[in-house]
C-alpha cells in the first residue's frame, strides 16, 4: 500500500495512480476536479506522457501527497583514469535516442524514430522511460556527472596551480572529443529541456566553471599577473573548450591531444593577460 509521502520523479505516473487508488477516487473524477481530460491522465499515469509542473502540484493537492520536483542527483560512468575513455555504456534506448537527438535535433526527434532506432515498439520506449524530455534530460545530466568526475579528478592529480589549468583543459577538451555526440547535445539542446531539467543543467554548467575558475584564482595567488577577473577568465576557458566539438573530427582535426596541449598554453597565457581598460 502507498501511504501519504514524497513523491520523487522515478515512476512518478505509477506513483500517482497507486495513490489516487489507495484514496478511491476515480480517473475521470481526478481529472475533472484538476481541469484535465481523462486520456491525458490516463497517458500520465501509464508512462506516456508527462505534464507540466503546474499541473503535476495540481495532482499532488488533489491527491493529498507532497510532490518533489527537484530531478535526482545525476551520475556518471566510473572510470580509472580521467583521461581514459571507453565506449559510453548507455542502454539500447538510451544510446538510440542520443544518435536520434544528435542526428536530427530534440524538436524533430519522434519517439517512433527512437523505437525504430533500437528494434522497440514505441509501448517499450516508454517502458524504460517516461517521456521524450525524460530522455533528455538523463542523456544531459549523465553527460555533465561524468564531466564533472572527470574535472575533479584532474584537478585533484595536479600538482601546481599551473597544473591545474592545463589538466582541466586537457580534460575538458578530450570529454569533448571522446564524447562528442552527448557534448554537442549538452550544448544545443539546453534550450528543450522544462524544468527543473534545465535549473539543473545550469547548476552543473556552473559547477564546471567553477573548478576552472578555483584553478585560475590559484594561478594567481601564486604570482601569475592577469588581471581580468578570474570569473571571466574561466568562463572563457571553458567555452573555448566546449566549442571543440563543434568542429572536431576524428581522423582529420588534430588529435585531442595535441588540441588539449594548445589550449593549455593559450589558456595559460589568458591567466597572465591584464585588463586593457576597454569600454
Amino acid at each position: 500500500m502507498v501511504q501519504a509521502g514524497r513523491i520523487v520523479g522515478d515512476g512518478l505516473g505509477a506513483r500517482m495512480r497507486a495513490a489516487r487508488i489507495e484514496r478511491k477516487v476515480g480517473l475521470r473524477q481526478l481529472a475533472q476536479q484538476i481541469g484535465m481530460s481523462a486520456s491525458s491522465l490516463s497517458e500520465f499515469e501509464n508512462g506516456k506522457s508527462l505534464p507540466g509542473a503546474e499541473r503535476l502540484e495540481a495532482l499532488a493537492k488533489a491527491l493529498g501527497v507532497e510532490l518533489d520536483l527537484r530531478p535526482p542527483e545525476p551520475t556518471g560512468p566510473r572510470f580509472e583514469d580521467w583521461r581514459d575513455f571507453e565506449r559510453l555504456d548507455l542502454t539500447p534506448v538510451f544510446r538510440a535516442a542520443l544518435d536520434v537527438f544528435v542526428e536530427v535535433g530534440y524538436h524533430a526527434a519522434t519517439v517512433r524514430m527512437i523505437a525504430d532506432r533500437c528494434g522497440l515498439s514505441m509501448a517499450g520506449v516508454y517502458y524504460h522511460v517516461e517521456s521524450k524530455d525524460a530522455l533528455l534530460t538523463e542523456l544531459l545530466q549523465g553527460a555533465m556527472a561524468e564531466l564533472i568526475s572527470r574535472c575533479v579528478a584532474a584537478d585533484a592529480e595536479a600538482e601546481s596551480p599551473d597544473q591545474r589549468v592545463a589538466n582541466l583543459v586537457e580534460c575538458v577538451i578530450l570529454f569533448h572529443t571522446h564524447r562528442q555526440a552527448s557534448a554537442v547535445l549538452a550544448s544545443t539542446e539546453l534550450r528543450s529541456l522544462d524544468e527543473p531539467g534545465r535549473l539543473m543543467h545550469l547548476q552543473l554548467r556552473r559547477q564546471v566553471r567553477e573548478i576552472v575558475q578555483s584553478a585560475v584564482e590559484a594561478c594567481r595567488d601564486a604570482g601569475r599577473a592577469g588581471t581580468v577577473p578570474a570569473t571571466s577568465t574561466a568562463t572563457a576557458i571553458v567555452t573555448m573548450c566546449v566549442a571543440v566539438a563543434d568542429w572536431y573530427q576524428p581522423g582529420i582535426s588534430p588529435s585531442p591531444v595535441e588540441i588539449a596541449r594548445e589550449y593549455a598554453d593559450l589558456a595559460l597565457a589568458m591567466v597572465d593577460a591584464r585588463s586593457t581598460g576597454a569600454r
